[in-house]
């Protein structure tokens, strides 16, 4: 099996051919299916001496058309270059370390990969020679499942499992024909189908010149239509070597840095100041985010035009994204050329957010530079990578970019070790809901609350653990939240959780995308205790712009005062919350001391009632 990517999306090519229908009936043993398999795709032996091939296509995908072009030469070299819209990507591999040139021309390399991309290589490369093929393998374990229709057609399932890491691949073989009609692949969490069609006779092998590509965790689709396949090509080596990075598209104007921006650090979250045609609005800073997005209202209110219908994995669910082509913009002290960016809608985010905001400040954005974020002081600075030195005292960690976020390692309460992803846009740490639930954090005392991403709402649990070591420094008490249920489709196996603001607030923290590290220095508010809410009430702005409640926690301070979901919030301690500064100001509010008194007036099913609310300590 041989595939290549666009997109970060995998656009398989499956060799197979057609002979002599054997009866069902007949096949049991799931090496005899696939020894049919590879004899109707031309053999085992021609498809394993295919070293090399090149493609071009026409390309399809939410909407929006253009065009493909890959390069595959064994052991795991490829190249890809896609034109699909406002979209121009370039992405590879040179056998060693893959690399991306993104849609705004930035290029990141993959020089430092983590363990389980490493493995993953490790797979993909003995799968592409088709190592599976061995009844006697070490490394793959093939099962027959069954017999399943795809499109109406009787097909063997083998399943192939592997003893490197916890990926699979599923083959459906016709039980007539032996061409293969679908492949899923199962990489951790992710998991895609691919269903070909339009078989051609390539040089004694059978081609599909069709696939249609599916992605499970966003039911978003990929069509692919080939024009030109060629197998074993002459392929110069270079190809597949990282290109040379464009001109830069932005420029500092003072020098080679932009230090010292305010931003604003609210309940967690980083905001900064952001103009674009002439307007000044905070966008959220987020190292979690694959690409700069903007609000779609914003992109109406500048007048953009949007192309496409994306669907993308966000924190809680999926979420609909479009494509646009950003004019000029800048942040204090860095000048920007124009941007091609996702369009999503954020006015959920928005009104549980509590901020106005109008876009995210994603990994396109950050890998530009080594970025600093003073979180005590509430101050952020950006540097020229090229120039860029450090003479701190600072611990440094490597990081392992992979789809364009990174983990680090650190250790929760002495004993939970491993990799956590690193993430700026979020503001809790938070594990995982499966490991939590294995290792039985599900069953400590804690705080159901609700959680709000991108994609959805979701329940979590919040527990008080002992201690979080980071880059050989040691927080005590940390806050760690998990999904309450066990389930969580936004972290991979690999990783243990996300470790969010809640953590870096104790720091300073250099983000250097390019050398691939994080440096990390002890800040002014180190270990120092923080405000936590002490009622149980999640509020937030409604459709209408009210303050109403969202979530009251069990057997907290809240249910105890007779506060339900949906409740509207008038009045505290007989001030009109139309004179607060917002939502965020009657959330600060709940972070009083515990044995803090407050008299609420809210409307309920037309009716106004008075609850009294006295703030305890939760965990």
């Amino acid at each position: 099996m041989r595939c290549f990517g666009s997109l970060g999306l995998s656009i398989a090519l499956l060799a197979a051919a057609i002979v002599t229908a054997v009866s069902a009936q007949e096949m049991s043993d799931p090496h005899k299916i696939l020894d049919r398999y590879f004899q109707t795709s031309g053999g085992l032996d021609r498809m394993r001496a295919e070293q090399a091939a090149h493609s071009i296509g026409a390309l399809t995908m939410g909407g929006m058309e253009g065009t493909v072009e890959s390069w595959t030469q064994k052991p795991g070299k490829s190249r890809v270059e896609v034109s699909l819209g406002p979209l121009n990507i370039i992405q590879g591999d040179n056998g060693e370390h893959s690399w991306v040139l993104d849609q705004n021309g930035k290029l990141q390399v993959i020089t430092n990969p983590d363990e389980a991309t490493v493995k993953r290589r490790q797979v993909r490369i003995l799968i592409e020679d088709y190592a599976y093929a061995d009844r006697q393998s070490e490394t793959f374990i093939a099962n027959l499942s069954g017999i399943e229709e795809v499109d109406g057609r009787g097909c063997y399932v083998i399943r192939i499992t592997n003893n490197i890491n916890v990926d699979s691949y599923t083959c459906y073989i016709n039980t007539d024909s032996f061409i293969l009609e679908r492949a899923s692949f199962v990489e951790d969490i992710e998991s895609r189908d691919v269903f070909c069609g339009d078989y051609r006779e390539i040089e004694g092998l059978l081609v599909p010149f069709e696939s249609r590509e599916v992605y499970y965790q966003t039911g978003q689709e990929l069509e692919t239509k080939l024009t030109t396949y060629e197998s074993n090509p002459e392929i110069d080596p270079s190809l597949f070597e990282p290109p040379e990075q464009g001109a830069k598209d932005y420029r500092f104007t003072n020098g080679d840095r932009a230090e010292n921006i305010p931003f604003d650090f609210i309940e967690n979250h980083l905001y900064i100041p952001v103009t674009a045609s002439g307007k000044e609005r905070l966008w959220v800073l987020d190292t979690g985010a694959a690409i700069s997005v903007l609000n779609r209202a914003f992109a109406e209110e500048l007048g953009l035009d949007l192309e496409g219908e994306l669907k993308g994995a966000g924190a809680g669910g999926t979420v609909e994204a479009s494509f646009t082509t950003v004019p000029p913009y800048g942040i204090k002290g860095i000048e920007f050329q124009s941007q091609t960016v996702a369009v999503i809608d954020m006015d959920e985010l928005i009104r549980r957010l509590g901020v106005d905001i109008v876009g995210i400040l994603g990994f396109d954005f950050l890998s530009r530079f080594v970025t600093k974020v003073d979180f005590a002081n509430e101050m952020l600075s950006f540097y020229d990578p090229e120039t860029f030195e450090y003479d701190g005292a600072g611990r440094m960690l490597d990081i392992h970019v992979d789809n364009s976020v990174f983990g680090v390692q650190a250790i929760l309460d002495e004993s939970h070790s491993g990799t956590w992803l690193f993430d700026l846009g979020a503001g809790t740490t938070s594990l995982d809901g499966r490991y939590a639930l294995r290792e039985r954090f599900t069953e400590r005392d804690g705080v159901l609350r609700m959680a709000h991403g991108a994609g959805n709402e979701f329940q979590t649990k919040n527990i008080r653990c002992d201690s979080l070591q980071f880059a050989g420094f040691t927080v005590y008490d940390p806050d760690i939240s998990f999904s309450y249920g066990g389930t969580d489709t936004t972290f991979t196996a690999d990783n243990i959780g996300v470790l969010g603001n809640s953590l870096f607030r104790n720091f300073v923290i250099y983000c250097d995308y390019t050398n691939e590290r994080l440096i990390v220095e002890k800040g002014a508010k180190f270990n120092q205790p923080w405000p936590t809410d002490n009622s149980g009430l999640q509020i937030a702005w409604n459709r209408s712009r009210n303050i109403d409640v969202s979530y009251v926690s069990p057997d907290s301070p809240a249910e105890k005062a007779g506060f339900r979901k949906g409740d509207i919030i008038r009045s505290i301690n007989d001030i009109n919350v139309d004179l607060f500064d917002g939502v965020i100001a009657a959330r600060k509010l709940l972070r009083s001391d515990p044995g803090t008194k407050y008299e609420f007036v809210v409307d309920r099913d037309g009716k106004t009632r008075k609850l009294k609310l006295k703030l305890a300590e939760l965990l």
